[in-house]
């Protein structure tokens, strides 16, 4: 293939996709952060840190005081010194709700909705808020997408490996945003092969788990799990003190540090956390212990994992890049901006060629149905989107409310989303008018098969 056909394809797959791909770049972008912007929204979330950081012991124990009535699902240590531990609880039957302790004071907050920004990113990013077995295979595809238009970028661009710091900005606006197009596009090519990877990654493991064997973790209840815990049996003998518990998990893994425990998961006491290897989620190192007799039920280690569950527990932290902290989230924050403008700068270069030609022959047909089609994925995503929030509101004597909601978040949201309508309403506007008016000066009424010029 020549240098121009190489291109007409990194063209064709910019229009077709480019405006979805904006949608979830971006919202990947937020979403990497969200735990951070929830710091920022909510007050209850923020923290000094002044003496010794109380255990999550010290958190469980102050949520069975102050609520006794309630069920503890789970708590979470904060990510970081200033961030509050969390606490979710069912209350009033399904009624499931938020806590924030503070571990230096030892207080806790009144309890508050189960909307966060994080909640919201990380739910739109993954599957548009469309049914989740059509959303996540739907998003994950454009993994592909990323891929192809990477390589196909670099087989255009002549001597690419030369051209890092070749920003050119004396030679009007065009050129200047085909430099920087070019030059964010070099410095994020790291990024796009991570990104691309992960996200092809999750397509074959929600295809091979809706298609294939059903196995969506590597240990849980039987029939989704790999290795099946075995059924959790009443012995008749009382659960343990809660303490009790806590220091025999501490006993058996002194390696762990301890992230989340949850007292009733899959029937057992159960933990999981960090404990020294590289790149995985919280849950490669787990601990289920029998509430009743201290036994140790399950005990897995991230290393003693057989590579593609390894691998599996890997893909959340490189696609998200909170392996690091904040510093590393920050940097794929920077570069999931980055992807995002580098859709919207091509989908402006696009339109820029279309207005300089005069024969009608730059114009891709099949962009009003790829423009339709993204109105109509964006527009399911309200609706759903709607049902989503609500969903997280509590049912009141079997009616389902909207959730009370911190003023932080919602603002947040708000104008995350308005902001994102606006940006995607006038791109698409503007690349149908001016396709429109390419195809109006096309001497040829031909249907595109290929990606070439008409």
């Amino acid at each position: 293939m020549t240098k121009k056909s190489w291109f007409a394809w990194h063209s064709w797959i910019g229009v077709m996709t480019g405006l979805l791909m904006f949608v979830i770049c971006w919202s990947g972008a937020f979403a990497t952060i969200a735990r951070e912007l929830d710091w920022l929204a909510n007050p209850d979330l923020r923290v000094t840190p002044i003496g010794d950081r109380a255990a999550l012991i010290d958190a469980y124990e102050a949520v069975t005081y102050a609520y006794p009535q309630a069920e503890i699902i789970n708590v979470s240590r904060g990510i970081g010194r200033r961030f509050a531990d969390s606490i979710l609880i069912r209350m009033d039957g399904d009624r499931l709700q938020y806590l924030y302790f503070d571990p230096y004071s030892r207080s806790l907050s009144a309890p508050s909705s189960r909307l966060t920004i994080q909640r919201f990113f990380r739910a739109f990013h993954m599957y548009l808020f469309n049914p989740a077995k059509i959303g996540l295979f739907f998003v994950s595809a454009f993994g592909l997408a990323l891929l192809l238009s990477l390589l196909t970028s670099l087989m255009f661009y002549s001597r690419w490996w030369r051209r890092f710091l070749e920003l050119k900005t004396g030679n009007g606006a065009r050129a200047f945003w085909s430099s920087c197009h070019k030059v964010a596009g070099l410095w994020s090519i790291w990024f796009i092969m991570v990104i691309g990877a992960t996200s092809v990654w999750y397509l074959f493991e929600h295809s091979r788990v809706r298609l294939v064997d059903g196995i969506a973790v590597y240990v849980g209840d039987e029939g989704y799990s790999a290795t099946a815990l075995p059924p959790a049996r009443d012995s008749g003998l009382p659960m343990l003190p809660i303490e009790t518990l806590f220091a025999r998990a501490q006993e058996l893994r002194p390696d762990i540090d301890i992230r989340s425990v949850s007292p009733n998961q899959n029937g057992y006491f159960y933990i999981d956390g960090q404990a020294g290897q590289v790149l995985v989620r919280d849950r490669a190192n787990q601990l289920y212990i029998d509430k009743a007799t201290g036994e140790v039920i399950y005990d897995q280690t991230a290393s003693s994992l057989p590579l593609y569950w390894r691998w599996s527990d890997t893909a959340d932290p490189l696609h998200f890049g909170d392996f690091g902290g904040f510093p590393t989230k920050l940097i794929w924050f920077v570069f999931g901006i980055a992807l995002s403008g580098l859709a919207l700068t091509g989908a402006w270069l696009h339109i820029k060629r279309l207005e300089r030609d005069k024969a009608g022959r730059a114009h891709w047909r099949g962009t009003l149905a790829a423009a339709t089609m993204t109105v109509a994925v964006i527009g399911a995503s309200v609706w759903e989107g709607g049902r989503f929030i609500k969903g997280l509101g509590p049912v009141v004597s079997g009616v389902q409310h909207w959730p009370e909601a911190s003023g932080g978040v919602v603002i947040v949201v708000l104008a995350w989303s308005l902001v994102t309508a606006g940006m995607l309403g006038f791109g698409a506007g503007l690349l149908v008018k001016r396709n429109a008016v390419a195809r109006s000066r096309s001497a040829s009424d031909s249907v595109t098969v290929i990606p070439t010029s008409d």
